[in-house]
């Protein structure tokens, strides 16, 4: 507990009398309260199917619905996480470097001079001068060589999927192959299987992506991932474990990069924390100063301390119309701020090994 508080954990006083009071957590209650709080949120009607965790150093809780616990879901934008780590990748084996600018790496993109940092970290303002969603795969590409600057104020961020589109892009053409066989190709060497248009269960009836773009052009460096739980499970142990990020890098995510237009969010359209908590981010205040998070616009969501090693994943079919659906963030908040005490009772049991329970509700 005291390790807890010092990592710059921000705890109420009833939940710390809770943790303190707590002498030996039961695994068979933590499950009984984990399957209650989830059937709740699922009972609430504004999703279909859940897929579930709570990790931490050795524990593995998962809760799940629907046909099996190999469900995909659709992750949306969640995808740009993926896509972060592949251009660090590049970076660390100097294919290109964070300062190079987008129109010296590929002259297609002969308008855009802002550099590989700008894109990761939005900085300033990028457009294409039509909708890429209401074309075919060549036009989608060609407008997306005509991105330009609207501004060059890198002091301002502008949460876009546009330069996350442009990685992936830049990517394809130096390898001459598909974003998607090579994202795939990526993760799978460190046993990590992503999918696209795969599992109907898991995204809200549609065999198609949520996001309209990549319906147009494919796995996008910004959308288009359905990925299972064992697997995120995997992406983001290797994420803690500094197997896929430098440890350097991976401190850096939690870092506060602007102060106007999205103050909560850091690299790559992550949730950093913030004062006031889920009603600003999917962030937990409860978790250390280096936990973030990243939710797509299917709802899906997930959640990493790598500080204090532990992780949730809330995987969703995709809710239907997140701006009208407004009931949806009601639920998931209430859902998520359990989920997070729960993630804190679990974290104070100590154990030599590792224990994995799945249990479907």
């Amino acid at each position: 507990l005291s390790k807890l508080l010092d990592s710059g954990s921000i705890i109420s006083m009833d939940n710390l009398r809770l943790l303190r009071k707590l002498k030996k957590n039961n695994l068979d209650d933590l499950m009984n309260e984990f399957s209650s709080i989830t059937y709740d949120f699922l009972k609430s009607g504004v999703i279909d199917n859940i897929s579930t965790n709570i990790v931490t150093d050795n524990v593995n809780l998962n809760i799940y619905s629907g046909i099996n616990y190999n469900t995909e879901y659709d992750i949306a934008s969640v995808t740009k996480l993926f896509t972060l780590i592949l251009v660090l990748n590049y970076i660390d084996n100097n294919i290109f470097n964070l300062n190079d600018k987008i129109c010296d790496i590929n002259s297609n993109f002969k308008y855009l001079d802002y550099t590989i940092l700008d894109l990761i970290k939005m900085s300033g303002s990028i457009k294409t001068n039509m909708r890429i969603d209401k074309t075919n795969y060549q036009e989608a590409v060609n407008i997306l060589y005509n991105t330009y600057p609207v501004n060059h104020d890198k002091s301002i961020n502008n949460y876009t999927d546009i330069g996350f589109m442009v990685l992936s892009k830049i990517i394809e053409d130096i390898n001459n192959l598909s974003y998607q066989e090579i994202i795939t190709n990526f993760y799978k060497s460190y046993g990590i299987d992503i999918n696209i248009m795969k599992d109907i269960t898991g995204n809200g009836g549609s065999i198609y992506p949520h996001d309209p773009k990549a319906r147009v052009m494919g796995l996008i460096g910004s959308a288009g991932i359905f990925i299972n739980s064992p697997n995120m499970d995997k992406f983001i142990d290797k994420i803690i474990n500094c197997e896929l990020i430098k440890e350097d890098y991976l401190y850096k995510l939690a870092n506060k990069l602007f102060t106007n237009n999205h103050s909560n969010k850091g690299y790559a359209g992550i949730y950093i924390k913030h004062p006031l908590g889920i009603k600003k981010t999917s962030t937990p205040l409860e978790y250390s100063k280096y936990a973030f998070s990243h939710q797509g616009y299917t709802g899906s969501c997930i959640i990493i301390d790598p500080y204090l090693k532990i992780h949730n994943n809330i995987l969703v079919s995709a809710i239907r119309d997140r701006k009208k659906d407004i009931n949806f963030y009601k639920y998931f908040n209430i859902f998520h701020q359990k989920l997070v005490l729960l993630t804190l009772k679990t974290y104070l049991i100590n154990n030599d090994q590792k224990i994995k329970i799945i249990k479907k509700i």
